[in-house]
């Protein structure tokens, strides 16, 4: 009788003593929601998608010429080339550092990006990143009666992407952009020489299509009061393999950088005057 009672015990406390050891193990609700875009850029414009601490982002970013140019000029691929190589590392989770070089206005410059928020699956709704960058211009203007010194070759320029993941296929995001150039002039490419501080507030989107591609999209309206300023307008597909995200497109703007998408000139998509682009983009693990 003993026995029985004690089994009896045994078998009656065990439901108690697993459901409890169910009650320490819940599954988490608060985590972060994970590639909102496939790369640290969609097209030209920042995203929110972080590097995680340790890793390496290198990309090689080329626009040609329109492809109203004709046959004869492989409709823009033999003109007007402007190309970019950027590095940027991911020194914490939420913080990476980069640097990178435009051929346009040979540009240096760097950038940092910061996670202010991000989008998880029960309290926040959105992701949202401090995109700062600084650059310098080094083209040879001697020609001019007053040469650029130093200072004159400083552009400054700021970015916040805000975005949010609908579903596992569609993410769109807003990017209010403003850029200030300490000189402007013809020699520049640039809408008007005559306006130093440029802003707007850019959209972009991507829509998967299949589990390794997606749509994308991207405009950037005239917010500024300059003249020859139009829509810088984005269409392409990415296609990740892997480590790299290839991103082809066609685009209304040369520019590559944060400091000239809102400020150079660009062409009228209905009227062909638009270009092919691409970005070849390579994720390394450093540590």
């Amino acid at each position: 009788m003993k026995i029985f009672l004690f089994l009896l015990f045994i078998f009656g406390s065990a439901p108690a003593a697993l459901f409890a050891q169910l009650e320490r193990q819940r599954v988490v609700t608060d985590q972060p929601v994970e590639l909102i875009f496939m790369a640290p850029r969609n097209i030209n414009l920042f995203t929110v998608e972080p590097l995680s601490k340790g890793e390496l982002h290198y990309s090689i970013m080329h626009t040609f010429g329109e492809v109203n140019s004709g046959a004869r000029n492989l409709w823009g691929i033999d003109q007007g080339a402007n190309v970019r190589f950027s590095f940027e590392y991911g020194f914490a989770d939420r913080f990476s550092l980069g640097f990178g070089r435009s051929s346009m206005d040979k540009v240096y410059d760097i950038h940092a990006r910061w996670a202010i928020l991000r989008q998880n699956r029960s309290s926040m709704p959105v992701s949202v990143t401090l995109a700062p960058s600084l650059g310098i211009t080094t083209g040879s203007y001697g020609f001019l009666e007053e040469n650029y010194s130093f200072n004159d070759r400083i552009s400054y320029s700021a970015a916040l992407p805000a975005a949010r993941k609908f579903s596992d296929d569609l993410s769109l995001q807003l990017v209010p952009m403003i850029t200030h150039f300490s000189r402007t002039g013809p020699e520049l490419n640039i809408a008007d020489p005559g306006v130093n501080t440029y802003f707007s507030v850019g959209f972009s989107g991507r829509y998967k299509f299949s589990p390794r591609s997606a749509l994308t999209l991207q405009a950037i309206p005239p917010i500024s009061n300059a003249e020859n300023l139009d829509w810088n307008v984005g269409v392409g597909i990415d296609i990740e393999t892997g480590g790299h995200v290839f991103q082809m497109f066609f685009t209304t703007s040369r520019a590559l950088n944060e400091a000239y998408l809102v400020s150079s000139e660009n062409g009228n998509f209905i009227d062909r005057e638009f270009r092919f682009g691409f970005n070849v983009n390579r994720l390394f693990r450093v540590r």
